[in-house]
């Protein structure tokens, strides 16, 4: 018998979807199945300011993570409540990694100049960060619900229909608060010496990871758009800076922090109150997120 090499024997592929292109029947290539010719379309700079097409691409390839890691949020809850703790912690560490990919897109970002950006900025006209429906979803989804979102300035009857479902349905913190009273734990119990229940608390740690990453995309958005406009008023009207500023105290899991802090502090630490204004020093890690101010 005589050894040949053939192309590999591959199945019919599924049936497309309804509303497959017209040239469904065409062999696929590299394009076409990512539609790159559609998807290099999609931006559509109003002005000639060079730096008008970063701006555009950066928030589009943002706004596609965004959509793939609420694949994962929801993946990660259902994940928690069928126990399947190891599904939940692979799913974490992708969901870790995106996030991380956002901090890359706004590092790039960072290369737009003051006057770079002031040269579209009047061609957004109503358009701002803070209208994305995406992101007030990964928030539901991920454990923060804020209802003055149902409502979002520019979004759709469809997109206010996502935002009601979000924020109605079980989340990711939910869902890890249900595992623990499954056991009968508590977020203190959970971290303290000798809890014998490991995928448990591994699952926490990777929740507060994707969290403190989150935490870091809030703080630098912040500090890009405080270079860029400085204390005026942002896009569409918003508040800018002072807005972001003021999201920098917010967590999906401020339980889980504390009681992760509180059993590592040292005694002294636990007592101890800041000398003159009787804060207790322990909290969210390294302090993110407190208000010092008042």
């Amino acid at each position: 018998m005589t050894d040949t090499i053939a192309e590999p024997i591959t199945p019919n592929p599924p049936p497309g979807p309804a509303d497959a292109p017209a040239n469904a029947d065409e062999p696929l290539s590299y394009g076409s199945y990512l539609e790159v010719a559609d998807l290099l379309r999609l931006q559509r700079p109003r002005t000639d300011a060079h730096d008008e097409k970063l701006f555009i691409i950066t928030h589009q390839a943002i706004e596609l993570w965004f959509s793939c890691a609420l694949d994962e949020l929801e993946l990660i809850r259902t994940a928690i409540d069928r126990e399947m703790f190891g599904q939940a912690r692979w799913s974490l560490r992708r969901l870790t990694r995106v996030t991380g990919l956002w901090l890359g897109h706004l590092d790039v970002l960072t290369t737009m100049t003051p006057a770079g950006f002031n040269e579209f900025r009047g061609a957004l006209g109503e358009s701002s960060g803070f209208q994305s429906v995406q992101f007030r979803e990964l928030e539901m989804a991920s454990g923060l619900r804020d209802r003055r979102y149902l409502n979002l300035p520019g979004a759709t009857d469809e997109e206010r229909e996502r935002l009601r479902r979000r924020f109605q349905e079980p989340n990711v913190a939910d869902a890890f608060t249900r595992a623990l009273e499954r056991r009968g734990l508590t977020p203190e119990k959970l971290f303290a010496p000798g809890q014998p229940d490991e995928e448990l608390r591994d699952t926490a740690e990777d929740l507060l990871e994707y969290d403190a990453l989150f935490h870091q995309w809030r703080y630098q958005h912040w500090m890009l758009v405080v270079r860029a406009l400085g204390t005026r008023p942002g896009s569409g009207g918003s508040a800018g800076a002072a807005f972001l500023r003021s999201t920098l105290d917010k967590w999906f899991y401020p339980d889980l922090h504390e009681a992760r802090s509180q059993v590592h502090a040292a005694p002294a630490e636990e007592t101890s109150e800041v000398e003159g204004d009787g804060n207790v020093v322990y909290g969210c890690p390294m302090g993110y997120g407190s208000d010092l101010s008042t």
